[in-house]
């Protein structure tokens, strides 16, 4: 209770230094750290709002947690782990951002979906050095997916506001 309250507030209470725990994922984006820290940023309506207008998208999750991966003082870089509704079924991407908050590279995690709808990894490095001040639209700066177009749409769209959402709470001091 008193980590979630925390959270609200951007306090330190809310950070925690992860070593053991730490996703797998979230590892292997950042082999050279010696340490990754977690950051919970739990959104207000009004965050959530702000999002919502920025991105372009409906904001489903109230809560991430950035990783902020670090080697001495300088920040590698920043990941989120984010899961959504592609139909019917939940995709978990990792999303890693460059320490200036665009993006890096994005990887499906996990996709219940059937195999023919996932984004290739070819199709997701377009995404790669997009920033806060690019479009992601599918069909305008994002290139379509022949057959599965609620996945490029679920892809574009989460890269969209997890985008917003780092440039927020970097902001805000809520991300380390």
């Amino acid at each position: 209770m008193l980590l979630a309250a925390a959270a609200l507030l951007g306090t330190p209470a809310a950070r925690a230094q992860v070593s053991e725990g730490l996703p797998a994922p979230v590892r292997a984006a950042f082999p050279d750290a010696d340490r990754v820290d977690a950051d919970d940023v739990i959104l207000t309506s009004e965050m959530a709002a702000r999002l919502d207008a920025l991105a372009r998208a409906r904001i489903q999750e109230r809560m991430i947690t950035f990783y902020t991966a670090r080697r001495g003082a300088q920040v590698l870089g920043y990941a989120a782990l984010q899961s959504h509704v592609v139909r019917t079924k939940r995709e978990t991407l990792l999303v890693v951002f460059e320490p200036d908050g665009r993006l890096r590279k994005l990887t499906v995690v996990s996709f219940l979906e059937p195999p023919e709808y996932k984004p290739a990894d070819r199709w997701l490095s377009q995404l790669e050095g997009k920033g806060t001040g690019d479009r992601l639209a599918v069909g305008d700066d994002v290139a379509p997916i022949t057959g599965a177009t609620l996945s490029a749409r679920g892809v574009a769209e989460q890269s969209r506001w997890l985008l917003q959402a780092l440039k927020m709470a970097r902001e805000q001091g809520r991300v380390r």
